[in-house]
């Protein structure tokens, strides 16, 4: 588990440090429907109401210090929700409490949960595990507010940073949350802080004692017993089980091919797939079965920039391509984030984000979950004929790497590998400046080296091809290979190399690429259980890379301009694209040749005396191979029955130096 102020650092990576702050008329024109004006202006002016000649009179002008206004901050609030929380239907409540000292029970962050927790009930909701001191927890809180002094309330940047490792925490346990927010609130002023795919935004502080309406309302808001109003994606329906207050079924439902609405059934077994993180895509992948054929598909939702191209339209270039995810229905335009934020919102980076759900058939697990070599091996090998298909259908992935390739349903060959995950495919029919190579894109271990080179050479960059995504196979490969032991087994020490290659800089995951390319295989990288087959094949794709890589080196040496580089590019090797596809196609299937000769006459030789030695204290439940992305980010999923969950969860073992 990160501690906290290693959690900050990547929450203020994340959000960046310019922060958009709306107009003074944003906060007020929210939550207007859920209580008229006058009747606020009766509550204001009732006794118990505790608001006074223009003053919330339990609030001192100056207090001693924060300590002094937990309390009276608190029972406002709690006054408030009384009075207009609401009919609360079977089952649905909202209450505040104080979690100031709640600890989540692992003890590793100095402040686990806001200073007030909108603790809720109902259908988003459940009860946390018996982690924290306090019986709540990021599964079941509606929202939170910080208290502060006035004197505090210009530490903007740190204000947002805290909230959003909140933020994370609330998204990874309530994965059908479209965004969410908190308030921060001192003894004169309130400030909402909002977060969604898009990024966060704050408004201006608002004087709570000259108005006080929009104070109660955006109480209210961020109470509501609405789940709409919360941020939730209302086309889930949970089953809460009324004795263990956890989520015992779910529902998602979606239209199908004729428009009909489907409500899946969700798989219990496990929580989602999904990306930790506040910005981006957000993926979140749910295994569930077809209501009435009992089908099992997966459903992926995902936020794409809506200037970018939707994974929807490849995936539907992509129908009947062996090897390719194949989708059965689809609902573009869930959501969008423009509807959260002020319509005059121009800020840089505050791009609007539209949320997409696919139905798609369900696979096996991703390839580094392998049992045998030879389903590791032919797994690959069809997924980059799989590529080779889409390559005819002018697509290129742009995304390969250790998740997005998975074990196929079948052992056939052609069906026992599937490249999934088109959010970032592009079409090759584009004008080449349209697509060209961008490190942003994919994810930095597997990124080919005229990628991360894009940024320095001739500008713009030619286009990424078909050479780059074969070039991520390899170092797919290649990680499987080098921090595998055995089946579900990884080496106790994590070879450096491994780490070097994810880089935050290009030019430093390019340096280390492009020596280990051009370098002699260090063979004391690969465990003996691989055997020469394995070591073969690498040498082989490894020199191919190699060749490739120096033949664009050339080019752009030669290139005086982007449209020179181009042509040299299509004359020299897009026009040799097959021979490339056949070349890589044989090594596999001679890797798998000789893998089914020595299942005939024996156990597989070992590699030379330098290979390293299987970890005998490794066991089948050490933990799998992680996959960064550019943030240190990690593919996995979370586990709703532990503690809050970020980065630390990938392999933390110690670093080989190679």
């Amino acid at each position: 588990m990160l501690s906290e102020g290693h959690l900050k650092d990547i929450v203020r990576l994340e959000l960046g440090t310019d922060i958009y702050v709306t107009p003074n008329t944003w906060a007020p024109s929210l939550y207007h429907d859920l209580v008229d004006e006058a009747e606020i202006q009766s509550y204001l002016e009732a006794r118990g109401s505790g608001y006074r000649n223009g003053r919330w009179i339990g609030l001192a002008k100056s207090p001693k210090g924060r300590s002094a206004l937990y309390k009276p901050i608190l029972a406002l609030v709690t006054r408030i929700l009384v009075k207009f929380g609401g009919n609360e239907e079977a089952g649905v409540t909202r209450k505040a409490f104080d979690t100031r000292k709640v600890r989540m029970g692992n003890g590793s962050h100095g402040k686990d949960l806001p200073d007030i927790s909108i603790r809720a009930t109902g259908p988003s909701f459940e009860k946390p595990p018996k982690l924290s001191t306090a019986g709540i927890g990021f599964q079941d809180i509606a929202s939170g507010f910080n208290v502060i002094l006035d004197m505090d309330s210009d530490q903007q940047l740190d204000q947002v940073v805290q909230f959003g490792t909140y933020c994370r925490q609330i998204l990874i346990q309530q994965p059908n949350r479209n965004f969410v927010r908190f308030l921060i609130i001192t003894q004169s002023s309130v400030r909402l802080v909002h977060y969604d795919r898009s990024g966060t935004y704050v408004t201006p502080f608002h004087n709570i004692h000259e108005d006080p309406v929009t104070f109660i309302r955006l109480i209210l808001g961020l109470s509501s017993t609405n789940e709409s109003i919360l941020g939730f994606d209302t086309a889930f329906e949970w089953t809460i089980d009324p004795e263990s207050g956890r989520k015992i079924a779910g529902k998602i439902a979606t239209p199908d091919e004729a428009g009909r609405l489907i409500k899946y059934n969700l798989s219990m077994d496990g929580p989602p797939f999904l990306r930790a993180g506040i910005c981006g895509r957000g993926t979140t992948c749910w295994t569930a079965f077809h209501p009435e054929t009992g089908d099992r598909v997966l459903i992926k939702d995902a936020w794409r920039n809506e200037s970018k191209g939707s994974e929807i339209e490849y995936l539907k270039v992509a129908k009947g391509v062996e090897g390719v995810v194949q989708m059965i229905s689809f609902e573009d335009y869930r959501a969008e984030t423009k509807n959260y934020r002020p319509a005059s919102c121009d800020h840089p980076g505050s791009y609007n984000r539209v949320k997409s759900r696919v139905v798609m058939e369900h696979y096996g697990p991703p390839i580094w979950k392998f049992e045998t070599r030879i389903q590791l091996i032919g797994a690959i090998k069809d997924a980059i004929q799989a590529y080779r298909k889409l390559y005819h259908r002018f697509i290129i992935h742009r995304d390969i790497s250790t998740q997005n390739v998975l074990i196929g349903s079948s052992a056939e060959p052609g069906r026992r590998g599937v490249i999934i995950d088109l959010d970032r495919a592009v079409k090759m029919d584009r004008p080449p400046s349209e697509i060209p190579a961008d490190p942003r894109m994919g994810t930095r271990q597997y990124q080919a080296l005229a990628v991360l080179k894009s940024t320095a050479v001739i500008q713009p960059p030619p286009p990424q091809d078909h050479l780059d995504d074969i070039e991520s196979f390899f170092y797919v490969t290649c990680h499987i290979v080098f921090l595998i032991d055995r089946p579900g087994v990884p080496k106790e020490d994590i070879p450096e190399l491994l780490s070097k290659w994810q880089s935050a800089k290009e030019a430093d995951a390019y340096v280390w690429k492009f020596l280990f390319v051009i370098e002699p295989l260090e063979t004391d990288l690969i465990s003996k259980y691989w055997g020469r087959p394995i070591v073969d094949l690498l040498q082989s794709f490894k020199k191919f890379i190699d060749r490739i890589q120096r033949s664009k080196a050339e080019y752009r040496a030669a290139a005086e301009t982007s449209a020179e580089l181009v042509k040299m590019l299509k004359t020299g090797l897009w026009k040799k694209a097959e021979e490339h596809y056949a070349e890589v196609d044989g090594f596999f299937q001679a890797c798998l040749d000789a893998l089914e000769l020595e299942e005939i006459h024996g156990p597989a030789p070992e590699t030379p005396a330098s290979s390293a030695q299987s970890s005998p204290e490794s066991s089948p439940t050490s933990p799998s191979p992680g996959c960064l992305d550019l943030t240190g980010g990690v593919k996995r999923a979370p586990s709703f029955s532990e503690g809050p969950m970020d980065d630390s969860d990938l392999p933390r073992k110690r670093l080989r130096k190679s």
